[in-house]
């Protein structure tokens, strides 16, 4: 209620908008200078708004921290700097800069640069047209093709499956406005897939398409068990069909044991003989118990979610809150 009245009151003042940036990182050293000064590049670009840059810091154990201190006149904007007290993962770095942002649009960008900060001016203007999400399309993205591919696999099954319209190939890197960002962030779920839930408010949204650059230093510190992860939530918190592939399996499972049984029956009554081998009972045995802990599994993840629901831990826990003026003579 704090930011929706902030906002009514800039709007009535006839003040420029404030635009949030919201930036998580860990461990990107490598890439902070270059990602400030583009980022101040971005800010000197677009002079008919005020920006507010929020550091989400998802508890770098490198000097990620130091390099934003050093180089925070290079933003051109007043600077936030949100320390998290442990790696609670880029989601959740990503929902702690969206509860702290005031701005009248709030915009994910990652600090990897791969996600160009040159392409928010195109976000900006769809913005003033209406529209209160922008998200970005990668239309082709560099770097390890297996993987490329496994992201193009996962965007397309994913679409398939949802509840929801999803759009292909848009990862976080959009905007949101302050309608949109206070019913994301009202939303108390555990296991956040901000880019699903972007999607499930609705609104008038719209994608734009752009080459996708390698990153500019560093590894990804998406490992495979992190993106399957990430892949799970999506999954698992947009779609109910895989609790219907357990139903179908459940049915199939039991459609074969009467067809055998049928056919042992038959073999008895007509031929004077029967299925013989123990290989054969083993095999329907392994296939029935193989298909219910299957069952078991997925049943498992959504209990399991539900249970995590249910103890209300925070998503993240703030260790510090900084704020760093732009004009870096003001900090000596």
């Amino acid at each position: 209620m704090e930011q929706s009245s902030s906002y009514s009151d800039r709007m009535t003042r006839g003040e420029p908008r404030l635009i949030s940036l919201v930036v998580p990182l860990f461990n990107e050293s490598a890439v902070v200078e270059r990602l400030v000064t583009r980022i101040g590049s971005l800010v000197e670009s677009e002079p008919g708004y005020r920006w507010e840059v929020l550091f989400a810091d998802d508890g770098s154990t490198d000097d990620s921290v130091a390099k934003i201190v050093e180089h925070r006149a290079k933003a051109r904007a007043p600077i936030r700097l949100l320390r998290l007290s442990r790696n609670f993962g880029h989601q959740a770095a990503l929902t702690a800069g969206l509860m702290a942002a005031k701005g009248d649009a709030v915009i994910l960008l990652d600090a990897d640069l791969q996600d160009p900060p040159e392409l928010i001016g195109s976000f900006l203007r769809k913005f003033e047209e209406g529209y209160d999400v922008v998200y970005a399309i990668r239309k082709t993205r560099e770097g390890d093709a297996s993987n490329n591919f496994a992201y193009k696999l996962f965007y397309r099954l994913f679409r398939r499956v949802a509840e929801i319209p999803i759009p292909v190939d848009a990862g976080d890197f959009g905007l949101m406005s302050r309608k949109v960002a206070s019913l994301v962030i009202a939303m108390p779920e555990s296991d956040i897939f901000l880019r699903g839930l972007r999607s499930w408010v609705g609104f008038k949204q719209i994608g734009i398409p752009y080459e996708r650059p390698a990153r500019a230093a560093g590894a990804t510190k998406y490992s495979f068990s992190k993106l399957l992860k990430l892949a799970a939530s999506a999954f698992f918190g947009f779609s109910f069909l895989p609790l219907r592939i357990a139903t179908s399996l459940g049915l199939i499972t039991v459609f074969l044991a009467l067809c055998y049984s049928v056919f042992a029956i038959c073999a008895a009554l007509f031929f004077q003989s029967a299925p013989r081998g123990w290989a054969s009972v083993i095999g329907v045995i392994s296939f029935i118990g193989g298909a219910q802990l299957v069952c078991i599994g997925i049943l498992g993840e959504y209990i399991g979610r539900i249970y995590k629901q249910t103890l209300g831990r925070p998503l993240f826990i703030i260790a510090e809150e900084r704020e760093l003026a732009a004009d870096s003579d003001s900090q000596t």
